[in-house]
């Protein structure tokens, strides 16, 4: 029963480790989102998201509303670069199952379509935003480039 649960406990934190978005990622999801630090707008009709990230309410609260409160998480970008991190590993293996792979599979781009909501891997309108993250990294690997 304990080597059991060792291994169920290893096999989370793999899967932990499996949902963590590198630093390119996070710098094309950046690039692509463009929001300046400060600034917030209406997303999807009636969500208000601020930050580089562009960030909804809903969004910060789903990643563990950490930092001292939403505004200012958004507007702080290590603040709200963990909330994405953490939003992400929260929803990595719903992502996964909606895509029919394992976590460790999942892309980049993947991320991005999870970004626009817990079921934005599902949704076919999130498909544009992968593929712009797609290019993004295909940039960066193609001319090692630094982003």
């Amino acid at each position: 029963m304990k080597n059991y649960f060792a291994l169920v406990l290893l096999c989370l934190a793999l899967g932990e480790i499996a949902a963590q978005v590198d630093e390119k990622c996070l710098s094309c999801l950046r690039q692509y989102e463009d929001g300046p630090i400060d600034s917030c707008y209406k997303s999807f009709g009636t969500k208000i998201a601020c930050g580089v990230f562009h960030i909804s309410k809903p969004f910060w609260v789903a990643c563990g509303s950490i930092g001292y409160n939403w505004e200012r998480c958004t507007q702080d970008e290590f603040c709200a670069g963990k909330c994405i991190q953490n939003f992400f590993r929260k929803f990595a293996s719903r992502c996964a199952h909606q895509l029919k792979k394992p976590v460790s599979e999942l892309t980049c781009a993947d991320y991005v379509r999870l970004h626009h909501g817990p079921d934005g891997c599902s949704m076919s309108s999130s498909l544009r935003h992968s593929r712009a993250i797609n290019n993004c990294m295909w940039q960066d690997n193609m001319f090692g480039k630094k982003k």
